[in-house]
């Protein structure tokens, strides 16, 4: 009698322990204190979770298609399961957006890298396996040409101000101040 006490119970405990163990994901509660799908994707992100982090930023970024960052992590989890032509759309509406985010990480970090030039990256690996090297031509010809006319513009500010005699434009804004020496 005395013998068979710890078996019951280890027996038991393992009945009352084991349905826990055996329940799937999506039946698992969701953890109150994540307060939207992003929190929930990174914690699906971490865990590796590709399957639910898909469905996660995919709601996310139906419900707030401005956000370019909630984007690229669709865009990398998309390229992480093998889902290449989704995850090029997304990279180039990131890119054409031209968003100075910082780049998110498949594993929770950032780089200081912008977000356009990640995602320019990200579509000049893809394009090779896809074969639309013309479309990501034309598209980074558009960006040149766009960058060289605000070149242009800021040029032709700076020789205006100089021959008035007014302080030249510093380029400062409320968005960079924390690199802006002035």
């Amino acid at each position: 009698m005395i013998r068979r006490l710890p078996l019951s119970c280890l027996a038991l405990s393992l009945l009352l322990v084991l349905p826990g163990c055996l329940t799937p994901r999506w039946a698992q509660p969701v953890n109150p204190f994540m307060n939207d799908d992003s929190d929930r994707g990174r914690a699906a992100l971490k865990a590796k979770d590709y399957v639910m982090a898909l469905e996660f930023y995919g709601r996310l970024v139906d419900e707030k298609p401005d956000d370019m960052t909630a984007r690229y992590k669709l865009a990398l989890v998309n390229q992480e399961v093998g889902r290449l032509d989704d995850a090029y759309g997304l990279y180039r509406i990131v890119y054409v957006s031209g968003s100075e985010d910082d780049t998110p990480l498949l594993n929770g970090g950032s780089s200081e890298e912008p977000l356009f030039l990640s995602a320019e990256r990200q579509l000049m690996l893809l394009s090779g396996r896809l074969g639309k090297d013309t479309e990501l031509r034309d598209m980074q010809a558009e960006r040149a040409r766009r960058i060289a006319a605000e070149q242009a513009q800021k040029e032709a500010a700076k020789k205006k101000a100089e021959k008035e005699g007014a302080p030249a434009p510093t380029g400062c804004s409320i968005r960079n101040i924390g690199i802006c020496p002035h």
